[in-house]
């Protein structure tokens, strides 16, 4: 149909980019990335194998806490990462959520470069690789019934 405007065309549609995307890699495949860079199978890194390998702990240690409010609190996920951290502590105890806030602190100091800082070094990269995994471990079983922290409420009568 034609009119004083010309013809009306139909509104552009722009593609879903969401079902061309590749599926989100697991924790364990983000680990086991971080192992092939800690034993030099990848090459291609460079010289900066060592911050890529925080940020992939990173990654991974930021969706083990994404699949835990995926679970019991998704609301929480749109959250800065700060606030989830302080909300942790509600649904993991005080213990598990200091070694979640911990762990994510070093490994963001550790990925950022700074031209006054060395890098960090495979032990340092090692032991937070370990420490990733026990705590996504531990996150994962969170909520599942075995559990070993209650979460509870101060209830106003």
């Amino acid at each position: 149909m034609t009119g004083s405007r010309g013809p009306r065309r139909r509104p552009h549609r722009r593609p879903n980019r969401a079902k061309r995307m590749p599926p989100r890699p697991t924790v364990a495949e983000r680990l086991d990335a971080v192992d092939r860079l800690l034993d030099g199978q990848v090459t291609a890194a460079g010289g900066v194998w060592s911050r890529a390998t925080a940020w992939i702990l990173r990654l991974a240690l930021e969706q083990a806490v994404d699949e835990l409010w995926a679970r019991l609190a998704p609301e929480l996920a749109r959250c800065p990462m700060r606030a989830q951290l302080l909300a942790l502590r509600v649904y993991t105890g005080p213990e598990t959520s200091a070694q979640v806030a911990a762990v994510w602190a070093a490994l963001s100091r550790a990925a950022h470069h700074h031209d006054y800082e060395l890098a960090p070094s495979v032990t340092e990269l090692r032991r937070w690789r370990e420490q990733t995994a026990a705590i996504a471990g531990v996150l994962g079983r969170v909520g599942r019934g075995n559990s070993a922290w209650v979460r509870t409420e101060i209830v106003p009568e």
